[in-house]
């Protein structure tokens, strides 16, 4: 067995990549790819942001791959999603859309809380 997951991975996205898989069958969990096999995802399991495996942020589930425009690189876009490693998550104020809105646009924002999300009532 290898120590790099992109010799693991069958499939390995473009570093910035915005990935998604299902949790649930409604919620959705989202994390930007590095480019080497891995993917940066803020998640409850872990309780920060971490680096993980393709297949550990999918936990098995389909991963669809989410486009969007954007005005950085997806090198950018990692070194901005690994800034942030080891920040905590909260499902309220920092969960895993909140964690990518910020590293696409600045802003730490998540459409699943709709209302609730007390980051609507602020600004960043």
């Amino acid at each position: 067995m290898t120590d790099f997951p992109f010799e693991r991975s069958s499939t390995v996205f473009a570093a910035g990549a915005l990935l998604q898989v299902r949790v649930y069958g409604v919620v959705k969990h989202f994390g930007i790819a590095t480019g080497y096999g891995t993917v940066i995802h803020t998640s409850a399991r872990f309780g920060r942001v971490e680096e993980t495996d393709v297949a550990a942020f999918s936990g098995g589930r389909p991963i669809t791959q989410i486009h969007y425009a954007h005005n950085h690189s997806g090198t950018e876009l990692v070194a901005r999603a690994r800034s942030k490693k080891g920040m905590r998550y909260n499902v309220l104020i920092n969960n895993c859309e909140h964690f990518v809105n910020w590293v696409l646009t600045g802003k730490g924002r998540s459409r699943q809380l709709g209302p609730v999300d007390p980051r609507q009532l602020k600004r960043d």
